[in-house]
């Protein structure tokens, strides 16, 4: 912070701009409010101006990281605030307009005991490709919900699949036989018979939408800057090419990470705790980072229970080197003996699992470093 001569907090909107300037060594305060449309060239103008250098500040959130690469590429640093770490007293939740907002950024800016945290900013191609992967995620995890809300419709008049193989098992729901019995039934009124018919053409279009995004996110992931670490990430058991994409996406730069609890905490797999003196009280995980990674890691586990100790079958085309191999081949063994180790235990499946992604995304971010290291060499 000593290198900068002036510090500007901001709160960031769609159409305006709030700003709050500050020179520490003589305490000269400026402010001002920038909207319309082209409104950030007015902003970049005014802080030219200020005397330099200059550093910014805005709370992440729905406006993304243009702002930053847009006064970055200017030659102005301007770094993102992770919103859940700025602090708010109760006056600042009582008094709270864009001028206070902007105030509070700043005073974190330059107090030096400050623990807010930073966000780090991808660059436009790693910022695309996970606007891709979510996407592509949270069209599976739509299309499971439109599915659900089927089967709750049929069950709420009374009918319930119940068509069994010659063993004995209950025959997979969604399959062409399951439609077709579905489209035949009469829930006993024209318009739940019509939302029924129209609940499931519903489900179709989605599931077209997803497989376009799944053909999409494929045919990405076989670029050059993401194929080594995909192909590498997919040798561990669970994960496969969506998966794979969707955390290099989120990962960005493996780098950025200084040791493997940073990369738990980061995706928000370690306990919350409410501690004073002499009690220690652990929770629920903090549920920070990014919930699509993590459902798609839990998800990713949910067969650990049944996974053998045999290699993962490598598919052509998909090779990786001996040192990449040797780290996945640990982390399926050390994976799968920890999940045992917690339900003999005694632990929830659940609980297990979570445990378990947890020690995941360690494995995968020493992967992707030592993918980083062998793109470097």
């Amino acid at each position: 912070m000593s290198e900068y001569t002036t510090q500007v907090g901001m709160d960031v909107h769609a159409r305006s701009v709030s700003c709050k300037a500050l020179r520490p060594d003589t305490g000269e305060c400026w402010s001002k409010t920038f909207s319309g449309e082209g409104h950030e060239h007015g902003l970049l103008e005014w802080l030219k101006n200020l005397p330099g250098p200059v550093r910014c500040a805005y709370e992440s959130g729905c406006t993304g990281f243009w702002l930053s690469r847009f006064l970055g590429d200017e030659g102005i640093a301007c770094e993102v605030m992770a919103v859940s770490t700025l602090p708010r007293s109760p006056k600042n939740r009582r008094h709270k307009d864009d001028r206070h907002d902007a105030g509070v950024v700043l005073r974190e800016m330059c107090n030096p005991a400050s623990d807010v945290s930073y966000v780090w900013v991808p660059d436009p191609e790693v910022e695309g490709a996970r606007d891709l992967a979510r996407a592509a995620d949270t069209a599976k995890k739509e299309v499971k919900s439109a599915k659900q809300r089927c089967a709750m419709l049929l069950v709420k008049h009374g009918f319930v699949w119940n068509e069994r193989t010659p063993t004995g098992n209950l025959k997979a729901t969604w399959t062409p036989a399951w439609r077709k019995w579905a489209l035949s039934l009469d829930l006993g009124d024209p318009m739940s018979s019509k939302a029924l018919k129209m609940e499931i053409e519903m489900v179709e279009r989605m599931e077209r939408s997803a497989k376009d995004l799944a053909k999409a996110v494929a045919a990405e992931a076989e670029r050059p800057r993401w194929k080594p670490y995909v192909d590498a990430l997919i040798r561990i058991k669970g994960i496969d090419v969506q998966t794979a994409f969707l955390a290099c996406a989120e990962f960005g730069d493996f780098s950025r990470f200084r040791s493997g609890r940073r990369v738990s905490r980061w995706l928000g797999c370690t306990s919350s705790e409410d501690s004073t003196g002499d009690n220690r009280r652990q929770g629920k995980i903090t549920q920070e980072g990014s919930g699509h990674l993590r459902r798609a890691l839990v998800e990713g586990v949910s067969t650990i229970s049944r996974q053998t100790g045999h290699k993962k079958y490598l598919r052509p085309g998909h090779e990786v080197s001996a040192t990449v191999e040797g780290i996945a081949q640990e982390a399926n063994t050390r994976l799968k003996k920890k999940y045992d180790a917690l339900k003999k235990a005694g632990k929830h499946t659940n609980t297990a699992k979570v445990a378990v992604v947890s020690e995941l995304a360690r494995w995968m971010w020493a992967i992707g470093l030592q993918v980083q290291r062998e793109q470097a060499a």
